[in-house]
């Protein structure tokens, strides 16, 4: 049994697998590099330590719930062999993804489909006798690794190692006798949270080019699948919400809404009823950060999107989420059949600028910031007149520990990363090519891209993409953990730059 007090970090790929994953409306904006004396990485990473500066107004006592637990980060295949040892061969003829796990023979199938699209998923086990033994057979594996799970666990975890001197961080998720030691020691946690059993979380990872099941994994990532009923009921959330009167944080982050949708549409529908109204408790003046996680039920997001969206201040998602919300509530270049991969840099412009107008429109809303990151790139936007500050340095932020985190750096080094935003980059697929000023030339000594589109101001850094990445788990908090760090907030201004 192995022990790690670190992060596991999400996988980003290998650039020829990357680009064998994207379609080719990406094609015009990932350029090959230049030839030029000192190496485009190089320039950039150079670039970002000089553009990325600590807010005036930072954020100094921030709350994170509600989600954590131990993650079982083991080899996938190895796993898979060990409970059936006849599943390498081709027997596995059916590829399903089963929204949520029956048995043993649903989560092979479901492997075996995320595994020859290396895709990323996550899933609920239905059946707690079945993942007990699961469990049991990972825990026995020798090179099983033990890491903090669950993205308020993460995100917590980053901000206490990242917060400046004088900062407090604050934990409100259960906490077992496993995952305790594991948390940063200046984390502060609550002893009303503390659980008896940890709930836990298996990581199956696959590597680019493995072989199993008679096909070959195209992309480096990873499937997640638990039973987790602490979690997946966000039970922790009143406990949290009590803890904030003493706490008096000046910035709330939320995750762990995607747990809910394994469980009946009854209860998620009225647990989600009821968490917003304990937001609707606290303090307008706080700004609050909701956290998406991977999601396959629209109804359960649409739901998310009407009774929590206008009651939080940001959001920070994935391509995955950006689908899923998108396609929830009817947003632009949603209805394509094949949604796969980082979509193009101008059709999330147009989604993102589509979701702030369209769930900011409410005037109770007060939805103002969505973070928004991908393999290739990130993009922040904000309301004009929103409270939020320094957002270049935030999505700079953002895109640099993407770096730093997947090849396990303290700082970018330029031999082991690689870009692939360059050239002219369009900003709207819907304002067209002969639109003026909707496209601007990448210049690696200004790799921050920012644009305005009506009344929402746009951010975009590149992602210097890890070449071969460490782990596969965890690197989207370590992101919106490190693009709120860098944020600013100031009620009465507008100052977003």
């Amino acid at each position: 049994m192995t022990y790690l007090f670190s992060f596991a970090s999400v996988g980003v790929v290998t650039i020829a697998a990357t680009l064998s994953y994207l379609s080719w409306d990406h094609l015009p904006y990932f350029r090959g590099v230049q030839t030029i004396d000192k190496p485009i990485e190089a320039i950039i990473a150079k670039s970002w330590e000089r553009l990325i500066v600590r807010p005036e107004s930072p954020f100094q006592q921030i709350a994170v719930g509600v989600n954590g637990n131990v993650d079982l980060i083991v080899k996938g295949t190895k796993l898979m062999k060990l409970l059936d040892p006849s599943s390498n061969c081709s027997a596995i003829e059916d590829l399903i993804d089963h929204s949520k796990l029956q048995s043993l023979k649903d989560l092979q199938q479901t492997f075996a489909y995320f595994h020859a699209k290396g895709a990323g998923g996550e899933r609920h086990m239905e059946n707690d006798e079945d993942f007990q033994v699961i469990l049991t057979s990972a825990t026995s594996i020798s090179d099983t690794e033990y890491f903090i799970g669950g993205n308020a666990a993460l995100m917590a975890q980053k901000l206490a190692a990242m917060i400046p001197s004088g900062g407090r961080v604050f934990l409100g998720c259960p906490v077992g006798p496993v995952l305790k030691p594991l948390l940063h020691a200046q984390l502060e946690t609550v002893e009303s949270l503390f659980v008896k059993q940890d709930e836990y979380h298996m990581i199956l990872e696959y590597s680019f080019g493995e072989s199993w099941n008679g096909r070959t994994c195209p992309i480096a990532s990873r499937f997640i699948f638990s039973h987790d009923i602490n979690n997946s009921r966000m039970m922790s959330f009143e406990g949290f919400i009590a803890s904030l009167s003493s706490f008096e944080p000046d910035l709330v982050v939320l995750s762990g809404f995607h747990l809910l949708e394994s469980q009946p549409r009854s209860f998620w529908m009225e647990r989600i009823v009821e968490i917003s109204k304990l937001l609707k408790t606290l303090s307008k003046k706080i700004p609050i950060h909701v956290e998406l996680a991977s999601m396959y039920n629209k109804a359960c997001m649409l739901h998310i999107i009407k009774q929590i969206f206008p009651l939080v201040d940001s959001i920070g998602l994935n391509e995955q989420e950006l689908w899923l919300v998108c396609q929830s509530a009817g947003g632009p270049h949603c209805l394509d059949n094949n949604l796969n991969g980082p979509p193009a840099i101008p059709k999330t412009a147009d989604i993102l600028e589509w979701m702030l107008k369209t769930f900011s429109s409410n005037p109770n809303s007060r939805l103002s910031r969505v973070h928004f990151h991908t393999l290739l790139y990130h993009v922040i936007v904000v309301l004009q007149s929103s409270p939020w500050q320094n957002q270049a340095s935030a999505v700079a932020a953002g895109t640099r520990i993407a770096s730093t985190q997947a090849c396990d750096d303290i700082t970018v080094q330029a031999d082991k990363v690689q870009l692939r935003v360059q050239g002219n980059i369009m900003l709207s697929a819907l304002k067209g090519t002969n639109t003026k000023n909707n496209a601007q030339d990448f210049d690696p000594d200004n790799p921050i891209i920012s644009w305005q589109s009506s009344d929402f101001l746009f951010f975009m850094s590149p992602v210097l993409i890890c070449r071969k990445p460490i782990k596969t788990v965890g690197l989207g908090d370590a992101i919106s953990a490190a693009g709120l760090l860098y944020s600013g907030y100031s009620l009465g201004t507008t100052d977003n730059q």
